[in-house]
């Protein structure tokens, strides 16, 4: 029978568990709690009592012979570090962890889907979380040398603007400081009203307000721990109060319950309406979406009501409402680590798989239809080249009075392109794309279309090359390289080679292929097999860089690289002249 009850406790969870009661968690133990125990005497418990001191002290004798008789000093340090850090036990983690636990226990891809074209069945959660309201600090701007009375709304505006580095991504560059200030500006006079003192904005100054929240920033860097502690609480108590949704019987996690703050917008690169006030979202203009059977969660902004209560689930936002810079819909949604988002990468990677088998075909398709009579034929041929090989968005027309002027394939112009950037002349093949891509990060390469990389195996380099020639010729430099094509042709063309397929599959199909291509080459070299863990995740982020390098992914430049990065361009556009230099003098000693 011991046998038995030591095999069985083998098989159970290794969780530790606390004697406290706690009725947030459940007995992970199997059996059955035992039956109480009768009181005995005073006599019989202190007999029992005896006899296990007496078998404790046989045991500690029965050890102590074994080992090698050392001083007790010694002895009491090596019996203070002997015993090993125990697993956490399921009552000793915090709440947090256990939800963690609770959450990975569902197996998504295990789980049966909901009804076609359903997201979910039942959906329950708690809505938005609003940002306090504002608290006035009353420290006064100053307008033309004299400090001017702000209401609390007109106070709030001021410390947006005296809130921005001066020096930043947006006042410290010269081509959108200008742009940033005219669009607050606008917006500032707008809530002072058409009789207020402040006029001109060249006579604003809000370095008293700039003075007063460095001041703050301090002060918050210098609290005690126990606010630090108290701090941490309230974001916590807000986090297990919206941060969770219950989705079909199980837990998700929620990305953004945080309802956006008011503020200056600040958009990304060169954005038009940078500097415009963002309004405080109010519950009214927010639409929340949940299922029938739930109830819905009560608002916590006193004297306010939920604007709409919607029952969608063939939708996967939780909340929705419109913001009032560009009249756009917002959503909040569960987290990237969701069962939503986990199903919506594997639909993602499936289609890129799928491509792997027809990507011959594709091909070769496209290159015969590189050298077509027809100009829209040779266009969308041109285009699924540069997509396929340069791996580039597709793009889109925009309006650049909404939005920042960002480019992709087929929104190229003539003026994104520089055939031969160098001068080399002769038969260079050279071109220099230079562009804003999405979130308008720099696209800056120059494609030698005729060195092997894009020539052997019939890769048809030199061709896409005279064709860019062509489609640029006698064009305007703000016209279109690919006049007759569209992101909506192009992506039809697509759909008839194969089922769901469209431009951006191929951003995945070459991503996943050069990572994979990349961490094969480090698996076959002969000193794999004795690299340690460490050294294999440093190949792995190296062969993570050359896709990075592929689809352009960059992270923000800081001040220090971007003066670094100037240096480094001032030399190169000196060796290159010393280049050009070099080759006419190489020329004229070749001719004598």
């Amino acid at each position: 029978a011991a046998k038995k009850k030591t095999s069985a406790a083998k098989k159970r969870p290794n969780y530790k568990e606390d004697s406290d009661d706690d009725d947030d968690d459940e007995d992970y133990a199997s059996s059955p709690a035992p039956p109480k125990k009768k009181k005995r005497s005073s006599s019989a418990s202190t007999s029992t009592a005896a006899s296990t001191k007496k078998k404790k002290s046989t045991t500690t004798t029965k050890k102590s012979t074994k080992k090698t008789p050392v001083k007790k000093e010694n002895g009491k340090k090596k019996a203070a570090a002997a015993p090993k850090k125990e697993a956490k036990g399921l009552k000793q983690l915090d709440k947090s962890e256990r939800i963690s636990h609770a959450m990975q226990a569902y197996l998504w891809w295990n789980a049966d889907d909901p009804p076609k074209g359903q997201q979910w069945c039942k959906m329950e959660h708690a809505g938005v979380s609003f940002p306090e309201a504002y608290d006035p600090h009353g420290v006064k701007m100053r307008y033309d040398g004299k400090e001017v009375d702000l209401t609390p709304v007109e106070e709030e505006a001021a410390t947006f603007f005296a809130a921005m580095d001066p020096d930043g991504m947006h006042l410290g560059n010269s081509k959108t400081k200008p742009i940033f200030e005219n669009n607050f500006f606008t917006d500032f006079k707008a809530i002072l009203g058409k009789n207020h003192v402040i006029k001109d904005f060249k006579k604003c100054d809000f370095t008293p307000i700039t003075a007063h929240l460095d001041e703050q920033k301090i002060v918050r860097k210098a609290i005690t721990d126990a606010e630090r502690k108290q701090n941490k609480d309230v974001k916590n108590t807000a986090m297990f109060k919206f941060g969770y949704a219950l989705v079909d019987g199980h837990l998700e996690k929620v990305g953004n319950y945080n309802m956006e703050p008011p503020g200056a917008f600040r958009g990304r690169g060169e954005h038009p309406k940078m500097g415009k006030l963002k309004q405080r979202v109010d519950p009214e203009q927010v639409m929340l979406n949940l299922s029938e059977c739930a109830a819905v969660p009560m608002c916590h902004v006193p004297g306010h009501a939920w604007g709409d209560i919607r029952h969608n689930p063939t939708v996967q936002w939780l909340c929705s409402w419109t913001e009032n810079i560009n009249g756009q819909s917002k959503y909040m949604q569960l987290a990237a680590q969701s069962s939503f988002k986990g199903k919506s990468d594997r639909s993602k990677y499936n289609k890129a798989a799928r491509l792997c088998g027809n990507i011959d075909k594709i091909r070769k398709d496209y290159k015969k239809n590189l050298t077509s009579k027809s100009n829209e034929t040779r266009q969308l041929a041109t285009a699924m080249w540069v997509i396929d090989r340069l791996a580039l968005r597709v793009g889109g027309e925009k309006d650049t009075e909404e939005e920042a002027d960002t480019v992709g394939c087929c929104s190229l112009r003539v003026e994104h392109l520089k055939f031969d950037p160098n001068d080399e002349g002769g038969d260079n093949k050279e071109i220099e794309l230079e562009f804003l891509g999405k979130d308008s990060m720099l696209f800056k390469q120059t494609i030698d279309f005729g060195s092997a990389l894009y020539t052997e195996n019939n890769g048809m380099g030199e061709q896409v090359y005279e064709n860019f020639k062509r489609f640029c010729k006698k064009k305007k430099v703000t016209d279109d390289v690919f006049s007759d094509l569209t992101p909506t042709i192009l992506n039809n063309h697509l759909k008839t080679i194969m089922d769901g397929l469209s431009a951006k599959v191929f951003r995945t199909y070459n991503a996943s292929k050069t990572l994979q291509d990349e961490l094969m080459k480090t698996e076959e070299a002969k000193g794999w097999k004795r690299l340690t863990a460490a050294e294999k995740v440093v190949e792995y982020n190296n062969a993570n860089r050359e896709v990075a390098i592929l689809c352009n992914h960059q992270k923000t430049v800081s001040k220090a690289q971007e003066a670094t990065l100037d240096t480094l361009g001032e030399k190169l556009e000196t060796l290159k002249t010393q280049k050009k230099e070099l080759k006419k003098i190489l020329e004229n000693m070749t001719n004598g």
